[in-house]
């Protein structure tokens, strides 16, 4: 039989902690950090030197359920120990129903990392505070709502949100707010279909920065009446950041702010070109100048965390842009180059390693109830551990991490540095890129 191997400390490298970055050694007892120690201190163990030591990547926003094995095998390699999953109920399904199924799923032992869940709510006319407790006694830290998507019958009107937000509030659940105004996405779809515009740019520019800013805005006033905590997911404009720099001005109830790794690296240039389809992703890809701005509200700490936005498997397009013949789908897949992109353009880009460990680990946990456990390299933490070597370098294949979706959309890019190896709870899960044979994620339930 083949067995995982166990490391028992860290030694050599420069250790990230939340007090700073220093030469250390990490000791590792029982799969939890005994002690960041004096470097040198430590008898043999994983030989970190001239490596940078962080704690294992948590990604706040994935939809990974679909194919858990090859998404958490491809988060492995990229150095993300922790994944939180919305529960994409399925047809016929309800949302409380979705979350304990996909929980029960998670016991199958298919899962590389631990995997903890965000309940998806589908149902707008249904979600009651009954089931937001329930949800909230099975582990989930979080729901999410959309105020898009009304062909889909998931749009929540205002008045819902409002109703939600209050009893969320009750339940101690935290509020993800898909920020799109739905029926001013319509009017510009049937616009553009007035027109004769059809073709994949026209998915883009019927979603303009404005459909986006204005849903944020919406968001916040709701939040502040009810006194809601509210996580604002993969926001992608300038204005959009603005909105919570006011909101924070005015000391409302918090606010968590998050930006997607694909709207940090690309433009809306991709939307242009034989294989523009393989950029949709709501919200669209943005100008330059949007990708700039949100690049400023990390550097500020206008943005608290960075999500992938990992879509297992892509949604198709349902309205009647498509050119004749044609048919679209969104969505971007992207768990296992978070971390390894992030750390390459963020530092290129001279931010501290501290602060991107922040948005990558830390905040994310933080957020979600799974702080110190996950997120630190602490005493008392799970040893969850990356060894980065930033002199090293990662070039992207085409299917980059091998998550079973297809051609990425990161493909061909290099990120400088090299994730070494990866601890999930102290077991070698990854070296080098290569994944340990037996699988050791679990499902993690947020702290109570």
């Amino acid at each position: 039989m083949t067995t995982v191997t166990t490391v028992v400390a860290v030694t050599g490298g420069t250790v990230v902690t939340p007090d700073g970055v220093r030469r250390a050694d990490v000791l590792i007892r029982d799969g939890t950090i005994a002690a960041i120690a004096e470097a040198g201190s430590a008898g043999p163990g994983l030989d970190a030197a001239g490596c940078y030591v962080l704690p294992g990547g948590v990604d706040p926003h994935c939809h990974l359920m679909s194919q858990v094995g090859l998404a958490t095998a491809a988060a492995a390699r990229g150095g993300t120990t922790t994944a939180l999953s919305f529960t994409n109920p399925e047809p016929g399904q309800g949302d409380l129903e979705s979350l304990l199924r996909r929980r029960e799923e998670l016991g199958r032992g298919d899962a590389a990392i631990d995997v903890g869940l965000h309940a998806m709510l589908y149902d707008p006319g249904r979600a009651t505070l009954e089931d937001l407790v329930a949800a909230r006694r099975a582990g989930a830290a979080a729901v999410k709502v959309f105020l898009a998507y009304p062909e889909l019958g998931i749009m929540f009107s205002t008045r819902r949100l409002h109703r939600l937000m209050s009893d969320a509030r009750q339940a101690g659940l935290v509020v993800q707010v898909h920020c799109e105004n739905g029926p001013l996405i319509e009017e510009l779809v049937a616009g553009a279909v007035r027109a004769g515009r059809r073709g994949e740019p026209v998915f883009a520019d019927t979603r303009p920065p404005e459909v986006e800013e204005e849903a944020v805005a919406r968001t916040l006033a709701v939040a502040s009446l009810t006194g809601a905590t509210c996580y604002l997911v993969h926001l992608s404009t300038a204005g959009a950041l603005d909105q919570v720099r006011l909101a924070r001005k005015r000391d409302r109830p918090p606010v968590f702010a998050e930006v997607c790794l694909h709207h940090l690296l690309l433009d809306d240039t991709r939307h242009h070109g034989p294989d523009a389809g393989r950029f949709l992703v709501c919200p669209p890809l943005r100008s330059r100048a949007h990708v700039e701005a949100l690049w400023a509200g990390v550097a500020d700490g206008t943005v608290d965390a960075i999500g992938s936005d990992h879509c297992q498997t892509r949604s198709p397009v349902l309205d009647d842009i498509a050119a004749p013949g044609a048919s679209y789908e969104y969505g971007i897949a992207g768990i296992g180059a978070r971390l390894p992109l992030l750390l390459s353009e963020g530092l290129r880009r001279g931010l501290p390693l501290g602060r991107l460990v922040q948005l990558a680990s830390l905040n994310p946990a933080r957020a979600f109830g799974h702080y110190p456990r996950k997120g630190a390299l602490a005493p008392g933490s799970d040893a969850d551990i990356v060894v980065f070597d930033p002199a090293g370098e990662t070039v992207l294949g085409d299917e980059a991490f091998d998550d079973g979706t297809g051609r990425s959309v990161y493909a061909g890019l290099t990120a400088r540095g090299h994730v070494r190896a990866v601890l999930l709870r102290g077991r070698l899960i990854a070296s080098d890129g290569m994944l340990a044979p037996n699988r050791c994620g679990r499902y993690l339930a947020a702290a109570g």
